[in-house]
């Protein structure tokens, strides 16, 4: 029996106006979206061939990332359709795909590195010495929650 292969998109989602997640959004939401942008770019083969593997697998409303599990064979028809997302829930929104992996770890670990790299922007940025204090403490906790033991 051969294993059936997949790609995992970790994808962000950027809103228009600036603001954060939409609490409401959920991963249905967000299937449904998918599988819209693909029936209108490939038609009713690439929403065949897609939707049967699609998966939306983690959803962050209030980091706006999210991953996303697809065929190996089919992850471009994917890919490229999601180019066509123009609005979630009513508000302009717009995706870019951060990483393409094999596997679910591999995307966790890009995730890590991302959210470090994110809090050491935001740590340039503090304008109070408590604000700089608070990041400081979370990118140590996030250090030491990822050392090898």
């Amino acid at each position: 029996m051969v294993r059936f292969k997949h790609r995992y998109l970790v994808v962000e989602l950027c809103y228009e106006d600036g603001s954060s997640g939409d609490e409401s959004l959920d991963e249905k939401e967000l299937f449904r979206e998918l599988k819209k942008a693909v029936l209108l770019l490939h038609g009713d083969f690439g929403a065949a061939c897609v939707q049967r593997s699609l998966n939306v697998k983690y959803l962050n409303v209030l980091t706006r990332i999210a991953i996303i599990r697809c065929s190996r064979q089919h992850y471009q028809v994917l890919s490229s359709s999601m180019a066509l997302i123009r609005s979630i829930h009513n508000r302009q929104c717009s995706t870019r795909t951060l990483h393409l992996g094999g596997t679910i770890r591999s995307c966790q670990r890009f995730l890590i590195r991302h959210n470090k790299l994110q809090l050491r922007t935001l740590l340039q940025q503090c304008s109070s010495p408590e604000e700089s204090a608070r990041i400081v403490e979370l990118i140590r906790a996030s250090e030491k929650s990822t050392t090898p033991q």
